[in-house]
């Protein structure tokens, strides 16, 4: 009987180890509403997201578009995850800035982040915009593509919630609403 409460306990130590779960089905666990327990490692495993990770450029209706994406492992409530920030800059096509987050910190709000892997392998990022009270929000979606995987297709899906703060209507959007592509640099 001491035999088999030791075995039952050294057990129970080996099936508290930390949790690894690869990035690409991290989104299972979010649509399913699955606990995530303490000590899991949200991890890409397979170096899925080194393919979204660089500068990437394109000009959509007059207007210059540039993107730098890294990745960078977060911790928050005793997890650990994988993830890709997003920062832009656009200027129109005499080169006036229209927005610049490149030189913001990781934890602006305007940093695109939070974001997950879909099931086509595309990545989506968490949008707001300096104007988020007004409608500025939603969901960036990229898909890596091309022989090279040099090629970037990249739309916001608007959320367009007003919150009460919002005094002037809704915003104009300065990412695009349709897909375009930009090119890695």
């Amino acid at each position: 009987m001491k035999n088999l409460i030791i075995t039952i306990f050294v057990l129970s130590l080996f099936g508290c180890k930390a949790q690894i779960i690869p990035i690409e089905e991290y989104r299972m666990y979010r649509d399913n509403e699955i606990e995530i327990i303490d000590g899991t490692y949200i991890k890409d495993v397979n170096n899925l997201l080194a393919n979204f990770i660089g500068t990437w450029k394109g000009t959509y209706r007059s207007i210059n578009y540039e993107f730098r994406i890294r990745k960078e492992t977060v911790e928050y409530l005793g997890i650990k995850e994988d993830q890709l920030l997003m920062r832009y800059k656009i200027t129109d096509s005499n080169g006036v800035l229209i927005e610049n987050t490149l030189l913001l910190p990781n934890d602006s709000p305007f940093v695109m982040k939070n974001g997950y892997m879909d099931e086509s392998k595309g990545y989506v990022f968490s949008y707001i915009g300096r104007d988020v009270a007004c409608s500025q929000n939603g969901w960036v979606f990229t898909q890596v593509y091309g022989s090279n995987n040099d090629k970037l297709q990249l739309f916001l899906s608007v959320e367009g919630e007003i919150y009460p703060e919002c005094s002037t209507g809704e915003a104009d959007q300065i990412l695009p609403l349709e897909s375009i592509e930009l090119t890695k640099q």
